[in-house]
């Protein structure tokens, strides 16, 4: 059974990356291009990914605020959630993801071969 996958990116170019990188290696692979989209696809089509890749720069609600929706929900809260951003975060800003991401990760410090290798790392480590 493939392992899924929940990538939340507005920036398609990055979605699309992730999306061809992620089921070269098996995975089933959903995008979302918003807070709110995500969250449509967990009440609406049920799908209860293994692992979330999460930008944090979204439109309307960040994605902060969908990490803590995520972790308060029953259903999704054991969900790996690897945040992936574009910036550098300041110390308030970190602290205020560390307790509830997985991992965090700067988009320009990982190849997307490195990015599938941590994420099942980490979907592996879960599930022992």
């Amino acid at each position: 059974m493939s392992k899924k996958l929940l990538i939340v990116d507005d920036n398609k170019g990055n979605s699309d990356l992730y999306k061809m990188r992620f089921e070269y290696d098996k995975w089933e692979v959903k995008v979302a291009y918003s807070a709110e989209q995500a969250i449509e696809i967990f009440e609406d089509h049920n799908y209860l990914p293994d692992a979330i890749l999460l930008d944090l720069m979204l439109p309307k609600m960040q994605g902060d605020e969908l990490l803590k929706i995520i972790r308060k929900d029953q259903r999704t809260k054991d969900i790996v959630v690897v945040v992936l951003t574009a910036l550098q975060l300041n110390p308030a800003d970190e602290e205020k993801i560390s307790g509830d991401a997985d991992d965090y990760i700067l988009k320009i410090d990982i190849l997307p071969e490195q990015l599938v290798n941590r994420v099942d790392e980490l979907v592996e480590k879960k599930a022992e």
